[in-house]
């Protein structure tokens, strides 16, 4: 409960942070930074709670900066909540589910009449599910620190794509937008996520280095490692010993 109460305040405070604003060539536009923070939770809480503790940040934001928020905003929470479910499915070993929830939602825009007539625009979401699933079936396993990070990148990635995707889709539905708007954003939007998704990954990466060296540290920690591989030791003993003996009897 304190992990979850700490995870809702620090998103409910990171939506004051600074956004993308006049990037994306539409007027009033604004990219909101705490998605970020919609995958951070995912990844230290799992795809559950970390999904209700940005869902809860979220939604405290909105309620109280907006006193009347429209049903865009109202929805909002629930695309960050979204990025919390991806990477909480990708840290838990849950990657199919997550890629499967990614491609539901780039075939959701195409149910929109300016996805049908824009087939073009999720080009970005389409080859990173597909640099994803060739990383997992083929590099997945493999250790090391770049492995790693990469994990971590296309991870956030995915996830903060599947935030921007469900909130296009939304605004296609709910307002009158022009589709010369979304096809002047087709060459941008993908640098606006890939800085997101890297200030995520990287934040991550930094906890599980601190992590590693903390328990690497702790003595403790390796008192703890050397008696589970003595236990390990001793039942491999024991298993042979009991081998031989039912050789020796026969």
């Amino acid at each position: 409960m304190m992990y979850l109460l700490s995870a809702i305040v620090a998103t409910y405070f990171a939506s004051w942070l600074p956004d993308f604003e006049n990037l994306i060539g539409i007027e009033g536009a604004r990219i909101s930074s705490v998605v970020s923070f919609g995958a951070l939770n995912g990844f230290l809480l799992g795809p559950f709670w970390g999904a209700i503790a940005s869902f809860a940040g979220i939604m405290g934001h909105v309620i109280i900066r907006d006193q009347s928020p429209d049903m865009f905003h109202l929805l909002t929470p629930f695309f960050v909540a979204m990025a919390s479910v991806v990477t909480g499915l990708c840290i838990s070993k849950r990657e199919k589910a997550a890629m499967v929830l990614f491609s539901i939602l780039i075939l959701g825009w195409y149910i929109t009449p300016i996805g049908r007539e824009l087939f073009y625009w999720p080009w970005f979401h389409i080859l990173v599910l597909g640099g994803f699933i060739l990383f997992h079936h083929k590099y997945r396993n493999r250790t090391g620190n770049v492995y790693t990070f990469a994990f971590l990148l296309f991870t956030t990635l995915i996830a903060i794509l599947a935030d921007h995707l469900a909130g296009s889709i939304t605004a296609a539905i709910l307002f009158d937008i022009p589709p010369q708007m979304f096809a002047s954003v087709v060459t941008i939007y993908p640098i606006e996520r890939i800085t997101l998704a890297f200030a995520a990954a990287a934040i991550v990466y930094l906890l599980i280095i601190a992590l590693q060296s903390t328990l690497m540290e702790s003595e403790t920690f390796q008192d703890k490692v050397e008696h589970k591989k003595r236990d390990e030791l001793f039942s491999y003993v024991d298993d042979v010993k009991d081998l031989i003996d039912k050789e020796n009897s026969k």
